[in-house]
């Protein structure tokens, strides 16, 4: 039986409403770090809502119809086919959904979750992942436990009072928590004075720590102001380095797990790995695939420059599978999971793809691809500097100035992450569709498939595609969601919202991403009409 038959006789059940209340946390049996047993405490009524946090975020309209195509031109039809079994177990996680920020942001008041407008934007997510990191750690961030004053060169100070009100933040939203310990200045003995006093506040929230924030590039040709080692350092000198931080890690915290290299170089995943450091549990990878920046020296790629048409073509797509599965396959070969700790569209400043429409299509797309290519946690580099000077790629950032009081909202890039927390965890796996623009991707679990479609198709030059999926078995539709926007170039026009039921959605518009959740029908029988 074809889906859409099914669709037309069922509807489908707005869902987008319940993102601003949280639905429930589903883990997967086969989770790869701990999850705390802690069980989600009810949220109190803060000042903050969720719609008022992330603008294009709408409830279900009564009646709600997808807009017509801004042309006559249909695209090119497209056929799903679920019927064939997965070719692999990857599976999707509520980790793949997570953010990343800089190190130097734990010193912001906003991590205590009473009144805080983070507090509405993690819940959201549903059990995301959080880490801390980034190039401040190494550079900018100072750690004390004891009220030392901070040096010249310090920007912020991080306290143990930052990791305890980052665990009540951890407890309301259910978040793990990542952290990346000082390398660059040589610490150890106060690196692992910040890991002791990390574990102490967040207990099994804590899942690892990584020595260091991308030492590939302490001494790199073309980024001379990050420089923290002399020409001599390569990949052995790290691994020397490392080895000291473990032992004086371990001695204050036994047992505490380590993660590693946080590299986007493969030789220096290698180096972590042949290091064999006791109780590491992943390796980390770090990508930027729009990396060549135009005022950065160095080598360039004229594909990976940070445009619109590079961020939604189909050859990108292929090179980040290309990518994360070669780091997964590396972090396979010593028995270690995959985690994609730090990564988004491109690190070059003033980025034209910053916050487009664009930028949460590929969002959706690249965390679900992320996951089918052996990612267990992958987190978007975020900022809370002011969404007018904080970094291009943020899916979160501060409204108007730099004080720390001031409201954090949601991006483009945000409503993709609310888009892919609704997804259950499930083998998942790409699905063709037949058109080199659109993206599908297939998560199944015993509960059912929840299929997502990614239409990079510019709205502007086609119009809808019309859609047919064949499910394995017998399944009706009973969830739907629509991330649309009508130009792949705007930074104000992505809207998340519910297909209603009175939708009979046959077709996807170009520069959408659809999401509809197949389940058996009860007891053998087709669900009612709606």
């Amino acid at each position: 039986m074809e889906l859409w038959a099914a669709l037309r006789r069922v509807g489908l059940l707005a869902t987008v409403a319940a993102l601003g209340a949280g639905c429930s946390a589903q883990t997967p049996a086969s989770s790869p770090t701990p999850t705390p047993t802690t069980a989600r405490p009810t949220p109190t009524v803060d000042q903050w809502s969720l719609p008022q946090l992330v603008p294009g975020l709408q409830t279900p309209a009564p009646h709600f119809r997808a807009p017509a195509p801004k042309v006559a031109t249909a695209g090119p039809a497209v056929t799903v086919d679920l019927r064939a079994p997965a070719a692999s177990q990857m599976q999707w996680r509520s980790t793949n959904v997570g953010l990343s920020f800089e190190a130097e942001e734990l010193d912001d008041p906003r991590w205590a979750p009473e009144g805080s407008p983070l507090t509405p934007l993690l819940t959201a997510l549903h059990q995301p992942s959080l880490r801390f990191g980034g190039n401040s750690v190494d550079r900018r961030m100072w750690w004390t436990s004891s009220g030392e004053p901070a040096p010249k060169w310090a920007k912020a100070t991080v306290t143990p009072t930052s990791f305890q009100r980052l665990r009540r933040m951890a407890d309301r939203t259910n978040a793990t928590v990542t952290l990346v310990l000082d390398l660059g200045h040589q610490d150890a003995k106060r690196a692992a004075d910040m890991a002791f006093h990390a574990r102490k506040a967040l207990g099994p929230r804590l899942v690892a720590v990584t020595i260091g924030n991308e030492p590939n590039g302490y001494h790199h040709p073309s980024q001379p102001k990050l420089q923290l080692r002399k020409a001599s350092w390569d990949e052995r000198a790290y691994a020397a380095q490392a080895r000291a931080y473990q032992k004086a890690i371990h001695t204050r915290a036994p047992g505490l797990p380590l993660a590693g290299p946080g590299a986007y170089d493969a030789s220096w995943w290698r180096a972590f790995g042949d290091a064999k450091l006791p109780h590491t549990v992943a390796l980390t990878q770090h990508w930027y695939p729009l990396w060549s920046c135009p005022t950065r020296s160095g080598a360039t790629d004229p594909r990976a420059t940070p445009t619109v048409a590079n961020l939604t073509s189909p050859w990108l797509h292929a090179k980040a599978s290309t990518m994360i599965s070669t780091a997964q396959r590396t972090a396979a070969s010593y028995r270690l999971p995959l985690w994609l700790e730090e990564t988004g569209p491109t690190s070059c400043t003033g980025a034209a793809v910053s916050r487009t429409h664009a930028h949460a299509l590929w969002s959706v797309d690249y965390v679900l691809n992320a996951a089918a290519n052996g990612a267990r946690r992958t987190n978007m580099h975020s900022t809370l500097l002011p969404c007018g000077r904080g970094n291009p790629m943020s899916t979160v950032c501060s409204t108007t100035g730099p004080q720390k009081a001031d409201p954090v909202v949601g991006q483009s890039s945000f409503q993709s992450l609310l888009f892919a927390a609704q997804l259950r965890p499930g083998t998942v796996r790409p699905v063709m569709t037949g058109n080199a623009r659109i993206f599908g991707h297939a998560i199944t679990s015993r509960a059912g498939t929840d299929l997502v479609l990614v239409n990079m198709n510019d709205p502007a030059k086609v119009g809808a595609s019309a859609v047919k999926v064949l499910p394995p078995k017998v399944a009706v539709v009973t969830q739907a969601s629509l991330l649309t926007g009508d130009s792949l170039a705007s930074r104000t026009g992505t809207t998340l919202l519910s297909l209603s039921p009175a939708t009979s959605a046959t077709s996807l518009d170009a520069g959408s991403a659809l999401l509809v959740r197949l389940q058996p029908p009860r007891d053998g029988k087709p669900a009612p009409q709606a």
